[in-house]
């Protein structure tokens, strides 16, 4: 019975820790037909604009930077453009959808993309 319970647990973990990993995909931000590729580099995640319909977006720059897991938890910098700074972030991937929070000072935001369908 005890090797039951612990074949369950194992399984459980595994699949809650595999629902929670970045991927390499294209990110859809609901604003101005945004996509955001994420990708992995040197142990980090990192997101950069490849499209957009906003022509002050620059395409090819890392608005997602540094990302990686620490205490359960995916922590990095996004770049808000509206202010023209990097802010603490933290990423709770699901399977179709990024849930970002963003904090600047006392302040947060809640953040949803979308992973773009083939």
């Amino acid at each position: 019975m005890n090797k039951l319970i612990l074949i369950v647990l194992i399984s459980m973990t595994t699949i809650i820790l595999s629902a929670q990993e970045l991927t390499e995909a294209i990110w859809l931000t609901g604003e101005e037909n945004t996509k955001i590729e994420t990708y992995q580099k040197d142990g980090m995640w990192f997101g950069k604009i490849i499209s957009s319909d906003n022509q002050k977006a620059k395409i090819g720059t890392d608005i997602l930077q540094d990302f990686k897991l620490m205490d359960g938890m995916w922590k990095g910098k996004l770049y808000a453009a509206k202010k023209d700074k990097m802010l603490d972030a933290v990423i709770d991937p699901k399977k179709d959808e990024l849930h970002i929070e963003v904090s600047a000072g006392i302040f947060k935001k809640q953040i949803h993309w979308e992973r773009e369908k083939d």
